[in-house]
């Protein structure tokens, strides 16, 4: 619009002096047509431009303004020395404070426009004296300081509604964290293995796709809670979470914490028999830990029960956990310490 105006201001203005400063200074139009090519054609890049170029596209828009701004720098020179200055500081004061609206996140950028245009035009007005060289440069002075209080003003907004949006990323990465993972151990929690376990049987469903089922109970913790206090008892919990961690296959393992000393292990694409040598690496790392448990008839250290299964079609969320409990029941009657596999026939 700056350009356009400058282009045709000679078609509907009464003063003469104007058209002849036109034809005198041809080059105010070339600089002119050259801010128009140049400044839609940068905006025709930005918009068109994909997200993953950012870094490309900050280096073209720093470019870009440099080269547009030393445009503005050749227009305003032009019309300061043909005498020509009464739209200088109306249209300098308007070009400037649209930069700082709409560039004021990068102060780098911002500047780099505007300065040059601020500096040439304040010191043409001393090189090419008029009437109102004085007002002029007070003018450009002031235009200086509302621009520099603008641009710390918006800046500050700036930089708090960034803060505010990590503010509140941050807080609901807190909250995901908070209703999918157990805030004891940092296993998933039980809303969260329900969610898994329901995508793993609609994928086997789908690609007839083996799933285990692992749960675990450990052995009479209540009477290690009782000697060694809830403490002692805690830190047993976030132990052994970190042997059925370690035991893991894969990152597509899960281990969830199912309720109080009870802990269960989907196994996507795990047949029973490597859910059972997961079984077996569980029990190894937590005889590893060597963890004391006196009032244990089972044994001197803190042991686990196992029950496995492994789905079957048609078997529905519910009942795959069933069977799992069943197995882990059964290891329990038959002496804790050890697991046992779900038998279809019990």
């Amino acid at each position: 619009m700056f350009c356009l105006f400058i282009l045709g201001r000679h078609y509907f203005t009464p003063v003469q002096s104007i058209a002849q400063i036109t034809h005198l200074f041809p080059e105010l139009e070339t600089v002119m047509g050259l801010v128009l090519a140049l400044s839609s054609s940068g905006i025709f890049i930005l918009r068109m431009a994909h997200d993953q170029y950012a870094e490309w596209l900050s280096q073209f828009l720093h470019g870009t303004l440099l080269c547009i701004s030393a445009l503005w720098v050749g227009c305003f020179y032009i019309l300061l020395a043909s005498g020509d200055s009464r739209i200088v500081f109306p249209f300098a004061a308007l070009l400037i404070f649209t930069a700082l609206i709409s560039l004021y996140f990068d102060g780098r950028v911002l500047l780099s426009f505007t300065l040059p245009i601020w500096l040439v035009i304040l010191v043409c007005n001393f090189v090419y004296p008029s009437d109102l060289t004085v007002l002029n440069a007070v003018l450009y002075v002031l235009l200086a300081c509302l621009f520099e209080s603008g641009r710390r003003i918006l800046r500050g907004w700036f930089v708090l509604a960034i803060r505010r949006e990590q503010e509140n990323r941050e807080l609901i990465k807190q909250l995901q964290s908070l209703a999918n993972h157990d805030p004891l151990t940092g296993l998933a929690n039980r809303r969260s293995f329900h969610l898994l376990l329901d995508k793993a049987i609609q994928r086997h469903q789908q690609c007839n796709t083996s799933v285990s089922l692992i749960m675990l109970d450990v052995d009479y913790f209540k009477k290690y809670n009782d000697h060694y206090g809830h403490q002692a008892g805690d830190e047993c919990l976030r132990s052994i979470a970190k042997c059925l961690e370690g035991a893991t296959r894969s990152t597509q393992d899960v281990a969830a914490r199912f309720g109080g000393e009870e802990f269960i292990m989907l196994l996507p694409d795990a047949t029973e028999q490597q859910a059972v040598d997961v079984a077996k690496r569980i029990q190894q790392n937590i005889h590893m830990l060597g963890i004391l448990h006196a009032e244990s008839p089972v044994a001197a250290y803190v042991t686990i029960s196992q029950g496995i299964t492994s789905l079957t079609p048609a078997t529905t969320a519910t009942r795959f956990i069933a069977e799992a409990d069943a197995a882990l029941y059964a290891a329990k009657e038959a002496g804790r310490n050890q697991w046992q596999i779900f038998q279809t026939d019990k």
